[in-house]
């Protein structure tokens, strides 16, 4: 099941797989699906996704102009990287992934990191904190769901 922004930019691809508890779970940024197909357990990416850290650092600004510095500065910071970097789920081991809530945006910054060299672009997306909450409530609604009834 995908969860979209109406545009198809930004959301999440979370599917039930056999084995209790297991799920498939991509997001996509920038239009892009990242993240492989390996079954995840999501109450880590579930819950995290839902409660970011709001920043106002104002270096955040320059992201449509300059994602490269945005990023220099969610990597360097150790209060930027601390607070934004998201290891939610082993699907996206192989990415390095950062998500923020800054101006009443909600932003995602992704960039491959197979072998630790950060390869490839940047990829970004960013959508209202509005736009975002129901697109995160409905992918953890099903995913509880989707989880409760294979339990039972």
């Amino acid at each position: 099941m995908r969860f979209l922004t109406d545009d198809g930019r930004f959301g999440f691809l979370v599917a039930p797989l056999n084995g209790i508890g297991m799920f498939r779970f991509q997001l996509i940024v920038d239009g892009q699906l990242i993240g492989d197909t390996e079954p995840c357990i999501l109450g880590t990416a579930m819950a995290r996704l839902g409660d970011l850290t709001h920043l106002d650092d104002d270096r955040l600004s320059l992201l449509s102009s300059d994602r490269e510095a945005v990023l220099s500065a969610l990597l360097t910071e150790e209060k930027l990287h601390d607070r934004t970097t998201l290891s939610i789920a082993e699907s996206l081991d192989d990415w390095l992934i950062h998500g923020y809530a800054f101006k009443g945006n909600v932003v995602i910054v992704a960039r491959g990191d197979e072998d630790g060299s950060l390869t490839g672009p940047t990829l970004v997306s960013v959508v209202t904190s509005a736009e975002y909450a129901p697109i995160i409530e409905a992918a953890r609604s099903y995913w509880s769901s989707v989880k409760s009834s294979s339990i039972a």
